[in-house]
C-alpha cells in the first residue's frame, strides 16, 4: 500500500508510449511515473535526496519505492567514470549520477528504496556497477551466457548449458539457483483482469515525465 513506482525504459530517450509500460499507471493502483534515458540523472537527483531525507529523518511507515531499469547497457550516465577515486566533491561540481546510483544499490534497500535492473550483457553490467554494488544484487536471473561471465555473475558456470527458453533465478543469501522457463510478456486481458481486482482500491494515479 503507498508504493511508488518509477521505470526508465532505456530504450527510449522519452516515456515509453507503446507497449507493456504505457498501461501500468492505468492497471496498478499505486503510483507509477514512467520515463526514458533523458530522465535519468534527474530522476537519480530526486531518488538520492529521497535516500537522504530518509537516513536523516527514520520514518517506518515510510512508503516503499521501486526504481525498475529497464536496458541499464543505454543509461549512460550512470557507467562508472574511469577518473572517479571517490575524493570529495565540492559544491561547484554537478551531481554525478553514476555515484548516487551507487549509493542507491548500497543504502538503497534498507530505506525502503528498492531497485530492479535489467541489463543485456555481463560486461555492460559491470561499466555501470562495481564489485562492492554487485554484491547488493542478491537476487539475480540470468539466461544463457558464456562459462566466465556466469561463473563470475553467480558463481557457478550452469547458464553457459542453459537453452534459449530457460533461466536461472539464483538467490545470494540463502543460496538457492532454480531452473524455471522465461515468462512471456503480460496479454492484454491479463492486464484487464489485474486491474479489475485492484477496482476496489485505491483509484490509479498515473504521471509521465
Amino acid at each position: 500500500a503507498g508504493a511508488r513506482f518509477t521505470l526508465i525504459d532505456a530504450r527510449q530517450s522519452e516515456a515509453p508510449m507503446a507497449g507493456v509500460w504505457p498501461q501500468l499507471p492505468d492497471v496498478l493502483s499505486q503510483t507509477v511515473r514512467l520515463a526514458g534515458w533523458r530522465n535519468v540523472p534527474s530522476i537519480m537527483g530526486e531518488m538520492a535526496a529521497e535516500m537522504e531525507r530518509r537516513q536523516k529523518e527514520p520514518d517506518a511507515d515510510a512508503p516503499p519505492i521501486y526504481l525498475v531499469i529497464y536496458g541499464l547497457q543505454r543509461c549512460r550516465d550512470l557507467r562508472r567514470r574511469e577518473d572517479d577515486f571517490s575524493f570529495g566533491r565540492t559544491d561547484a561540481e554537478p551531481p554525478n549520477p553514476s555515484k548516487q546510483f551507487a549509493d542507491l544499490l548500497r543504502e538503497g534497500a534498507s530505506l525502503g528504496i528498492h531497485l530492479l535492473i535489467w541489463c543485456d550483457t555481463f560486461t555492460n553490467l559491470q561499466r555501470a556497477v562495481d564489485r562492492a554494488g554487485m554484491r547488493e544484487l542478491v537476487l539475480r536471473v540470468v539466461f544463457q551466457m558464456s562459462v566466465a561471465d556466469s561463473s563470475n555473475l553467480i558463481d557457478n558456470p550452469l547458464a553457459a548449458k542453459l537453452g534459449v527458453h530457460r533461466a536461472l533465478f539464483s538467490s545470494e543469501e540463502d543460496g538457492r539457483m532454480e531452473k524455471f522457463r522465461p515468462y512471456g510478456l503480460p496479454s492484454d486481458e491479463w492486464l484487464a483482469w489485474v486491474k479489475e481486482q485492484l477496482r476496489g482500491r485505491a483509484a490509479p494515479v498515473g504521471e509521465t515525465v
